[in-house]
């Protein structure tokens, strides 16, 4: 049962953030009532703590997997991000922290969470060009720490802008390849 209600609570969430998450809707989605979901969620902040918690737990190795798989191979692991993006990659979807971030209610506890997460990224994305610059794969001129908040910057931008899209296919078509044409600078 708790894992399910975790599931239609990361549904919620992803849906329309934090403030769409609801005891109400879950509870009549699984036949039952909110005193049995509060039994295993003390309120809406705790099952929103544990559905960030198991979407961060995830993405990062997800991002650990991409990372571990491309070892020695920035364009490679470059492309796979790039893909990583787009429905039918395999991947969690990586936007829903984004509307947790965004969102004016947010708890505290969530907003360090999303943070944390995103900081682990950033972190990971340095550890990245650094391995790149050092196998030569890229300019040994770059400056690691900007360029990852550079790319870390272009992926929040195409994760927020293919919001924006009236369809994935479009906001693929648009904005699939940034990060690759990115990388390509770096040469």
């Amino acid at each position: 049962m708790r894992d399910t209600i975790i599931q239609l609570a990361e549904q919620q969430l992803m849906s329309g953030g934090y403030g769409k998450l609801n005891f109400a809707t879950i509870a009549k989605e699984l036949n039952t009532t909110r005193a049995n979901l509060h039994y295993h969620f003390k309120n809406k902040e705790s099952l929103a703590i544990e559905v960030t918690t198991q979407y961060g737990a995830r993405n990062i190795a997800e991002f650990s997997y991409l990372k571990d798989t491309f070892k020695g191979n920035f364009f490679g692991f470059i492309g796979a991000m790039d893909n990583s993006f787009w429905p039918g990659s395999g991947f969690d979807d990586p936007k829903a922290c984004i509307m947790l971030a965004t969102d004016p209610d947010l708890p505290a506890p969530l907003v360090k969470l999303t943070q944390e997460l995103y900081q682990k990224v950033g972190g990971m994305i340095t550890e990245i060009i650094r391995e790149a610059i050092n196998n030569s794969e890229i300019r040994e001129d770059i400056d690691a720490n900007r360029e990852a908040i550079r790319c870390h910057a272009l992926m929040m931008g195409i994760m927020t802008s293919s919001q924006h899209y009236p369809s994935v296919e479009l906001a693929k078509t648009q904005l699939g390849g940034l990060m690759i044409e990115w990388a390509n600078s770096l040469k």
